[in-house]
């Protein structure tokens, strides 16, 4: 991590550098990209993606849209409530 902090249009190249590097799925990219983040700008950089995240979700519904960004929320909740009860589930119920 560095001290220096990025302008917003530094950091906006840098969610667009990191999404470039998901799509051509080079972690070690990625891993060089937020690694020497100071800690706000790296916050700033994942909420940014995130945000994609749920916009893609939303299916491309107005980011106002706050009953479609509930549903995103409603979706992935489920999932991580699904993905931690299979992983608690004892191992002689996984098939």
């Amino acid at each position: 991590m560095t001290e220096e902090r990025l302008t917003p249009d530094e950091l906006g190249d840098r969610c667009w550098a990191v999404l470039a590097a998901a799509a051509e799925n080079r972690d070690d990219d990625v891993d060089e990209l937020l690694v020497t983040l100071p800690w706000d700008d790296l916050v700033s950089v994942v909420f940014t993606v995130a945000q994609l995240g749920v916009g893609l979700l939303s299916g491309g519904a107005d980011p106002r849209d706050q009953e479609a960004r509930a549903r995103v929320a409603e979706t992935v909740r489920r999932e991580l409530v699904q993905r931690l009860a299979e992983r608690e589930r004892p191992a002689d119920d996984h098939g």
